[in-house]
């Protein structure tokens, strides 16, 4: 499955290094670039964020978040009253397990997510997020199902293992009913029922199985009844997704405008009803590279000629409906745009005017809205970007008021520029990347080290803004710039990028991030002799596979929570036809597992050993094979630590520290 690339990095890192050497020939010395004497503190970046998760409740007299607070284990739900910001805000604690998320399901009732420790089915210890809702003291909490039958402990432990609770759609027009979902997470059958929040009874709304699963927005918002579904089935001999539509009569119609090959994965998403319930609105790249966003005729089963929203380089990912529950109407109030940024333009045009007057306010940083339902009078706004931690503000009347930074210790003018960037591969692939510079670093002060940071999944991508792992800081504030490549088979930035990821594990996916260590070089920033990658999830392995290819241009790698057997992965797929024939599928290239004795640069690899997503048993296998061969391998576990943000503040130190240790030791030397 191995193979060598065509050009190694290492030689196109040596042809752009002489280049650069070249011209700068005859010119002044270099005044060496010196890092921050204080670079960001690891501390400053694990502990709790002092604000988070704000929104809005429907008629904008609340705000609730989570908020870091002295002398509590966990940080704690607050609601704020808007009309007196200066009175003491309400406080929900909680001393046994962490709440992650609060929000609002009508003006006077949250929910929230908080995590619950579980055994596993294979009898490991994990965890598991349960959804509760509650009114706005926390005087009466509720979870969903309390109330549908009556379970025994050993029932309900089973349950907690085997399903997870979600919103599944929380817009109907009737504000007192939202349609929750249970998944499970082995055969991923769905159960969707509706939630009566006046009496906390439930009723079964609709059942899915493995084959067919329910759309959250193809949803009759007045009835609750799903009408739209999907399934993965064989057609004339190849796999498709194809989308049925539930008719007045009951029966589901085939809609094969809204169909396509799993192997083509064309990007088909219903958004919702258009306002004119016989019409759909979809964002589909079924016309062009990117999605765009249109106007689905169910009856004749047709896509509006022109796209109602379109941008020349990045994809529409999606509209911001605004549901009127007195008229029972839906209009689209805005439009997402997935760029470097992920940005909502609004349409309508009073708070276009007042996104634009924000955004002339804060120049150079990203500004999210989160507009009450109610006479659209008040909004969450904040500001954040890559190099901007989070600043919430309340705007109401006009006015705007500050409530708070999520992490008011770290000042924004120590840290790094982060900047866009689309560089060649070297098959002339237009490859998007995120570059972070170390701050205060100019061309003139000569090339710093590098770290290349890809990103996890494989089928994800990064976004401009502030990343909880505090990476791209971290290295940047130790004198280190990092890039961000969005490699082949990253998603968001096109279907042609997707697609050219497929089977190349290992291989083309690799060489993408090994031509960005390239183009730093180019761009005078990158010391070729002082480059590393590191990465997390599929991060972590490209970072193993980056210590088993040939002619590595990296001094070390570091993997975080790595894949480092394509067959043991291959063989998690099990009996999920689904998840095997739309991803599975596409898994293949080069296994560093069978590769070890090729590898020829050191590698640290850190895993926590309750990470059930990414097995902790990749890491294990990767470093005995290692050390049975005789290379140059560290591994370190960390105890009770998942696979996904957000992480406890312990585990989080603890795989810093490791890093900048690795960083500063000999194998490394990017840190001095």
């Amino acid at each position: 499955m191995a193979r060598s690339p065509i050009n190694t990095a290492k030689s196109l890192i040596k042809s752009v290094a002489v280049a650069a050497i070249l011209a700068g020939a005859g010119s002044q010395a270099w005044a060496a670039y010196t890092p921050p004497a204080k670079p960001l503190a690891i501390e400053d970046i694990a502990r709790f964020e002092m604000l988070t998760s704000l929104s809005i409740a429907p008629d904008g007299k609340h705000i609730a978040g989570m908020v870091a607070v002295d002398g509590q284990k966990w940080p704690v739900i607050s609601i704020w009253d808007t009309s007196d910001l200066a009175r003491k805000p309400v406080w929900i604690p909680t001393q046994t397990n962490r709440i992650t998320e609060v929000g609002f399901f009508t003006s006077d009732k949250i929910y929230f997510v908080m995590e619950q420790p579980i055994t596993g089915n294979d009898g490991k210890p994990t965890f598991t997020n349960k959804l509760y809702y509650s009114d706005l003291e926390g005087r009466k909490i509720e979870e969903p199902f309390r109330l549908t039958g009556t379970m025994n402990k050993d029932v309900r432990d089973a349950f907690d293992r085997t399903s997870v609770v979600d919103v599944f759609n929380d817009h109907l027009y009737d504000a007192n009913k939202k349609l929750m979902v249970t998944v499970d997470p082995v055969s991923f059958d769905q159960k969707i029922f509706e939630l009566d929040l006046t009496t906390g009874k439930t009723r079964t709304v609709a059942i899915g199985s493995e084959k067919y699963t329910f759309d959250p927005q193809g949803v009759d918002l007045t009835t609750g009844d799903p009408k739209v579904k999907s399934k993965t089935d064989v057609l004339n001999g190849e796999f498709w997704h194809m989308v049925y539509i539930k008719e007045a009569s009951g029966q589901w119609v085939y809609h094969e405008p809204l169909s396509y090959k799993i192997k083509e994965r064309i990007t088909v998403n219903i958004l919702g009803y258009d306002t004119d319930p016989s019409n759909l609105i979809v964002s589909s790249s079924i016309k062009s590279d990117k999605a765009a966003i249109y106007s689905y005729n169910i009856a004749t089963k047709t896509y509006s000629a022109e796209p109602l929203f379109a941008n020349d380089k990045f994809a529409m990912s999606g509209v911001v409906f605004r549901p009127d529950r007195a008229s029972k109407t839906t209009t689209i109030e805005g439009v997402k745009i997935a760029g470097p940024v992920l940005k909502t333009v609004y349409l309508d045009e009073k708070w276009a005017a007042i996104q634009k007057s924000l955004e002339a306010t804060f120049p150079g940083r990203n500004v999210d809205i989160d507009i009450s339902s109610f006479g659209q009078q008040t909004a969450v706004v904040t500001v954040h970007g890559a190099d901007f931690v989070p600043q919430y503000y309340l705007y109401k009347d006009g006015k705007l008021t500050g409530l708070g930074g999520q992490r008011p210790w770290i000042d924004p003018a120590t840290l790094g520029k982060a900047e866009f960037v689309t560089f060649k591969a070297r098959d002339s692939l237009d490859i998007p990347a995120i570059i972070t510079l170390p701050p205060g670093w100019t061309p003139e002060q000569g090339p710093v080290p590098v770290i290349v940071l890809p990103h996890g999944g494989p089928w994800s991508r990064d976004v401009m803004t502030w990343d909880g792992t505090g990476w791209e800081q971290f290295y940047a504030t130790r004198g280190i710039a990092v890039i961000q490549p969005q490699y082949r088979g990253s998603i968001g930035w096109g279907t042609k990028l997707w697609l050219a990821g497929d089977k190349e594990w290992g291989q083309k996916m690799s060489d993408d991030n090994d031509d960005a260590a390239a183009y730093m070089v180019s761009r005078g920033i990158g010391d070729p002799k002082r480059m590393a990658i590191m990465g997390y999830s599929y991060g972590g392995f490209a970072a193993i596979a980056a210590s088993v290819r040939p002619n590595s241009p990296y001094k070390c790698a570091i993997a975080g929570a790595g894949v480092s057997s394509l067959q043991r992965l291959g063989n998690l797929w099990g009996d999920n036809h689904l998840a095997r024939e739309y991803q599975g599928k596409t898994v293949d290239g080069m296994d560093p597992l069978e590769n070890v004795r090729n590898a020829n640069i050191p590698i640290m690899l850190y895993h926590g050993d309750h990470d059930r997503q990414a097995d902790t048993e990749h890491s294990r296998m990767f470093y005995s094979a290692m050390k049975a061969a005789g290379k140059d391998i560290e591994y370190h576990e960390i105890k009770g630590m998942w696979h996904t943000l957000p992480w406890n503040p312990a585990w989080h130190q603890q795989s810093l520290k490791l890093i900048e240790d690795y960083l500063k030791g000999p194998k490394c030397g990017l840190i001095r």
